[in-house]
């Protein structure tokens, strides 16, 4: 249990880490990164002239992070399962009672809840969200699948992929890349040995998520996984992650920034410090995919990459207890 414990807490660590790490250059080029950052390689606070991020300060995290807390307690609230509808009552507590969720809240998730605002009933509301807000916090879902005794439950896995998604990205290719941050959390904690291990389970497992959920049009998050995995093998760091942000996609797009956060993963051979660096380095969706990919290198290498103080400034600043949050998950 100590060894499934630390590999819990390593990924709930790594989520906010990889979160808060790429919060100041969101959505921004890497070529205006550069050019304002020199390179991102310790936290800062949100820079200025980002509409996203200039209010939040040196740690804070965003709705990523957020979010992934409110699975974490929707698991522990609900005996470790799904519940689609706890969870949308706690998104919605937040949304109202927060200043920053207005500039944070993805964009599928936001027509989602209005939606629902309006009637819309929650088997509906979902069908055209196509981005990662699914992916993203999905993550204590697949920590929770594989702290659990005896082999991953590969078809449980999917099933509580599926209803977390089900109100705001019912869509095939949101669910594939969920079901591969899933996998991926799972593996990491389940006892794969190695960063390839992990890799093409993460691929297997994408490609039977995107069997569920409204089909729509899109590019295959396992094939993207595999271009992303080349780009890390046969190129040089800066020339990797200027390949992966072309051919791949880093975008708010679930079959750009998802097979891309994979990869980072990959690159970074599960070390989230790293990886945290290349994710708010690469440009687009920074926070968003250093919270996924972070999160899978945590639960790999557990906690030994983390900087005590760095996870003291986390949670004081984010008002949250990582102690806490690993008891929650691993409750039920």
């Amino acid at each position: 249990m100590n060894e499934i414990r630390g590999r819990v807490k390593g990924g709930l660590i790594g989520i906010a880490y990889g979160d808060a790490f790429g919060m100041p250059s969101e959505m921004w080029t890497p070529d205006r990164i550069k050019e304002t950052f020199g390179k991102i390689d310790s936290f800062l606070p949100g820079h200025p002239d980002n509409v996203i991020s200039s209010k939040l300060v040196r740690g804070e995290v965003t709705d990523d992070t957020i979010n992934s807390v409110l699975v974490v307690e929707m698991l522990g609230e609900n005996s470790g399962n799904v519940d689609p509808h706890l969870f949308i009552r706690k998104l919605k507590q937040w949304i109202a009672g927060s200043a920053k969720s207005a500039a944070v809240v993805g964009p599928s998730t936001a027509k989602a809840i209005a939606l629902m605002e309006e009637g819309v009933p929650m088997e509906e509301t979902g069908k055209m969200g196509t981005t990662n807000g699914g992916a993203m916090k999905i993550l204590p879902i697949g920590l929770k699948a594989g702290s659990r005794d005896g082999e991953i439950d590969d078809d449980r896995l999917i099933e509580e992929v599926v209803k977390l998604c089900l109100p705001t990205h019912y869509t095939s290719c949101a669910i594939g890349a969920a079901t591969a941050i899933a996998a991926g959390g799972a593996a990491a904690v389940g006892g794969y040995k190695t960063v390839e291990e992990i890799y093409e389970y993460m691929m297997r497992m994408a490609e039977r998520g995107m069997g569920y959920g409204n089909p729509v049009g899109g590019p295959s998050i396992a094939k993207r996984m595999e271009l992303g995995r080349y780009f890390a093998d046969n190129y040089p760091e800066e020339q990797a992650l200027k390949m992966i942000y072309d051919y791949v996609g880093t975008g708010l797009p679930s079959t750009e920034s998802v097979p891309a956060a994979a990869a980072l993963f990959y690159m970074a051979k599960g070390n989230p410090v790293l990886c945290a660096r290349y994710a708010a380095n690469i440009g687009g969706d920074t926070d968003t995919m250093g919270a996924m990919a972070c999160g899978i290198c945590g639960a790999y290498s557990k906690t030994r990459h983390f900087a005590e103080e760095e996870i003291e400034m986390l949670e004081t600043v984010n008002g949250i207890s990582f102690e806490r949050l690993t008891d929650l998950l691993l409750s039920t």
